[in-house]
């Protein structure tokens, strides 16, 4: 049951923006910066919107982390930055930025490649391309959906998922966003700022009525039974669990998607048979995959999954479907 509770615990926690079991020893960090190396992983590389994050683990305890966005120093680590993706293990020297951000920045003068991330399914690795062309499509908008991201510092940091690009909101009254779950809806109305030129930042614009408004909360799904309906998606075994993950993912009319894991905590012989029939489904239908940034989803294969709804903290990666059997999946193919 290791491996077992270990996944179970990651489904809750991972990739939250500051998970640190205390305070970070930030001189330490700073030394290791600007003498040996600062190792750790990226959490999340976009080429086309000049957004690269790194994720920095506490040595011997995997889930106290914290993510900082990095800052190329030349045209040189620009390039080479370029060249990362999500879970790339890499060494930085540099140091913070003090530039007023509530979350702390990195700038890089020398970054070197540990270990190259090499997924265990090829498809994966074909270039993404993005769907959101920023700053250009927000120029002429006040009013956005998008999901949450991410939200850390008692609402100081907000991220947010516009369509398929990760926009980081400036927040001048962090009472707005103080309490947010990662995957709520929201409703926001934005001025895109000038300032970081890339990547693409907006601002909240607290002169408008109601300028965060949330549609959906996550945490109200929590402990009530339903069904799901929708694409496959993947999760490939990576550096942070072992074993492929399998979701549903859930579109709405405004055009954004949640995923939905599917899962078992209470039998890992039933979740074993559970992620097998998953994985049968996403064998019979090889054609249908296709790239999705930081996951696979193949649209051929559409399922509808029953069960108990599970959000259980404000961080965690996805809402999560407990499944009695390999049963409460079914296909819904026309």
């Amino acid at each position: 049951m290791k491996i077992f509770n270990f996944l179970f615990i990651f489904l809750l926690l991972a990739f939250t923006p500051s998970a640190f079991s205390a305070d970070p020893k930030w001189d330490d960090l700073e030394k290791q910066l600007k003498g040996t190396g600062l190792s750790g992983w990226i959490h999340g590389a976009s080429e086309p919107l000049s957004l690269f994050v790194f994720t920095y683990r506490e040595p011997g305890n995997f889930f106290s982390h914290v993510e900082f966005p990095l800052i190329a120093g030349s045209e040189g680590i620009e390039r080479t930055l370029r060249t990362l993706t999500r879970h790339d293990e890499v060494s930085l020297k540099g140091y913070f930025l003090e530039n007023g951000a509530p979350i702390r920045h990195i700038f890089v003068e020398s970054l070197s490649l540990i270990k190259k991330y090499e997924s265990p399914l090829p498809q994966s690795q074909d270039p993404y391309p993005y769907q959101a062309t920023l700053p250009d499509e927000l120029l002429n908008k006040s009013e956005i959906f998008v999901k949450v991201h991410a939200v850390a510092n008692e609402g100081k940091v907000l991220v947010v998922e516009y369509k398929d690009a990760v926009l980081p909101v400036v927040i001048s009254q962090p009472t707005l966003s103080k309490g947010l779950f990662r995957n709520d809806k929201v409703k926001l109305k934005v001025r895109v700022r000038s300032h970081p030129e890339q990547p693409t930042h907006v601002s909240l614009d607290t002169s408008k009525p109601e300028p965060l408004v949330v549609t959906d909360r996550m945490v109200d799904w929590h402990g009530k039974k339903g069904s799901v309906e929708g694409a496959l998606v993947l999760f490939p075994k990576s550096p942070q669990v072992n074993f492929n993950v399998f979701a549903l993912q859930l579109i709405d009319e405004n055009g954004v998607a949640r995923e939905f894991t599917l899962v078992n905590f209470e039998d890992d012989v039933i979740f074993s048979k559970i992620r097998q029939k998953l994985q049968n489904f996403w064998d019979a239908a090889p054609a249908g995959v296709e790239n999705a940034r930081n996951k696979l989803i193949n649209r051929q294969v559409k399922l509808r999954a029953t069960g108990t709804f599970n959000v259980v903290d404000p961080g965690q990666a996805n809402p999560q479907i407990l499944l009695t059997s390999p049963e409460a999946i079914i296909s819904i193919q026309n």
